[in-house]
């Protein structure tokens, strides 16, 4: 956004204040949480506005919501409402560390649900008051995470996925290659649930006013029923929605669609200097970032999910480095990680702008493997709690389809020139050979990656190898490994980059966004086909080429 853009906003800002202040009462202000967060506003083309409508909350407005309600002298608070919340631990600090916030600003706060299952009561201990209606039930019984190993099922119609990883714990490619976890995989997988169900645990006793082991106690006796939740006080209220009104003393509740229109907005001064936020989420590839071109699950990494291209990132922060109103950058990773080269590119160009200004990270809901080596230029590294981080380590693979074509009786017949130039084909593992060729090359990018860390982090390759080998950790357990050097959320962040860039405290933040494409780009987009290819290039690009990637996926059920 140029800086005429930016100054028209301003006044726009202005304008519209005044106009909101004809609205002389609020009173409470009613937030339907969406089951997901996108992390941040997830843009909606014209075409999939027609098709799908607006796109639903994401996780960076709905704080943003709440902080506009604190601010407004107006509201007397809020009632979040949740109908099931699938959101990472990160996340789900990061909702906490919002509602504590509104509390502070003398704002009250209350949840309501039908039900709640331990991410939604976590969320919910840091109101006022937490709420249920009759029939309700306390489902707080615990936390809960699955792998599912494809092995199988990719061999019953002749895959197979062949590669070599630097250890035992770089697991990325466990799923596409085991049966069940290996040991390392159990071990590492357990010590990030004991870290996650410590957080939630200690954070409900905090807001509560209870004892962990009380906690503790209610999560391994739910369910509960309403009364009894009532009864032993892990709930404050049991009523229907049509009662809060009358429990909250006031006459209108009004929801957040239309508060919209009616809370101020944050006016921002940008005559001066503002802080850049960039979002980099979803996997690493060579080339621009993309998003498939509708909703989709993404058991595989690349296949079904947001791709975060070096090409576009690099663009972005060479745009801003021109910008000399730009005094600092907030980059926002969300990534599990990717392609090693892609990576390497993206901490090149990062380097290049922390040269002449602060660089700070925030790590979200994930920040491992090629997300966490784009985060070693900064200058200072935040991550939530429950931020899942780490996994320096290397892997190399490629699927091979032999089986499958004799399964179809398809025969395939290869010309070599060159001893090794079948090695990326996918028609038989790799020989002895291979295998040592691409061992070599796994250990001397390895070697690449935790040079990198040491460097970033002031300490020495046996060290960083030591708390490496594709290990990972919880931000709180990446904190005491030295990883990162503040548990914080985005505002955290942004208050550090204002500090070092020595700006002052009201020095605005900006989120940096793409550009949008052509109409005839969206419709084509729209298209079955455009599904088929954006998850035939995903298999490709997960093929073949180093990853620095992170071993699973990890979502608080």
């Amino acid at each position: 956004m140029s800086k005429a853009m930016r100054t028209i906003q301003q006044w726009s800002v202005s304008l519209l204040n005044m106009q909101r202040a004809r609205v002389r009462a609020i009173d409470y202000v009613m937030i339907k949480a969406p089951a997901s967060f996108a992390p941040v506003p997830k843009e909606r083309n014209f075409v999939q506005r027609q098709v799908l409508g607006a796109p639903p909350m994401s996780l960076l407005e709905f704080v943003d919501a709440l902080d506009r309600i604190g601010e407004d002298p107006r509201p007397l608070g809020v009632i979040l409402y949740f109908r099931g919340l699938a959101a990472s631990s990160a996340d789900l600090g990061t909702m906490r560390d919002a509602i504590l916030r509104l509390r502070d600003k003398g704002k009250r706060a209350l949840s309501f649900a039908p039900a709640y299952r331990t991410p939604e009561y976590y969320v919910a201990s840091a109101c006022d008051e937490i709420l249920l209606p009759p029939g309700g039930i306390l489902e707080t019984s615990g936390i809960f995470s699955q792998q599912v190993f494809l092995t199988e099922g990719l061999g019953a119609v002749g895959l197979k996925w062949d590669s070599v990883a630097i250890s035992p714990y770089k697991g990325a490619a466990d799923v596409l290659t085991r049966t069940e976890p290996s040991p390392e995989g159990r071990e590492q997988t357990n010590w990030l649930l004991d870290s996650i169900f410590d957080m939630i645990v200690d954070g409900i006793a905090s807001t509560r006013k209870m004892k962990p082991d009380e906690v503790k106690y209610m999560i391994n006796g739910a369910l509960h029923t309403d009364s009894e939740a009532l009864e032993k006080g892990y709930i404050d209220g049991v009523m229907n929605e049509e009662g809060l009104p009358e429990h909250l003393g006031v006459a209108k509740i009004t929801m957040w669609e239309e508060a919209d229109g009616q809370v101020y907005l944050p006016e921002k001064d940008f005559s001066k200097k503002y802080v850049a936020v960039l979002y980099a989420g979803g996997a690493i590839i060579d080339g621009e970032s993309a998003s498939p071109p509708s909703d989709m699950p993404a058991p595989v990494p690349f296949v079904g999910g947001e791709r975060l291209g070096d090409v576009t990132l690099n663009q972005q922060v060479r745009n801003l480095l021109k910008d000399g109103q730009c005094g600092a950058l907030v980059l926002y990773i969300d990534s599990g990680g990717g392609s090693a080269t892609a990576s390497e590119s993206m901490a090149s160009a990062l380097a290049e702008f922390a040269k002449s200004r602060p660089l700070v990270v925030y790590m979200g809901g994930v920040a491992a493997s090629g997300g966490y080596y784009i985060a070693t230029p900064a200058h200072w590294i935040v991550a939530q709690a429950g931020t899942i981080t780490g996994s320096i380590g290397v892997l190399m693979g490629k699927l091979v389809n032999s089986d499958m074509l004799k399964k179809l009786r398809f025969n395939a017949f290869s010309y070599l020139r060159g001893d090794n130039a079948d090695l990326i084909a996918g028609d038989k593992p790799f020989n002895a050979e291979q295998r040592d060729l691409i061992r070599g090359s796994v250990e001397h990018i390895y070697a690449q990656f935790i040079g990198q860390v040491a460097e970033s982090r002031g300490k020495t390759t046996q060290e960083v190898d030591e708390i490496g080998g594709g290990r990972v950790w919880t931000g709180a357990q990446a904190l005491e490994n030295g990883l990162v050097d503040e548990i914080g959320n985005l505002r955290t962040a942004i208050d550090k980059a204002r500090q070092l860039a020595k700006l002052p405290a009201e020095a605005p933040s900006l989120l940096v966004r793409e550009k949008g494409k052509p109409i005839g780009v969206q419709l084509a987009e729209q298209n079955p086909a455009a599904m088929a290819k954006y998850v035939t290039d995903g298999i490709e690009l997960l093929s073949n080429r180093a990853q620095y990637l992170m071993p699973f996926e990890w979502r608080v059920k």
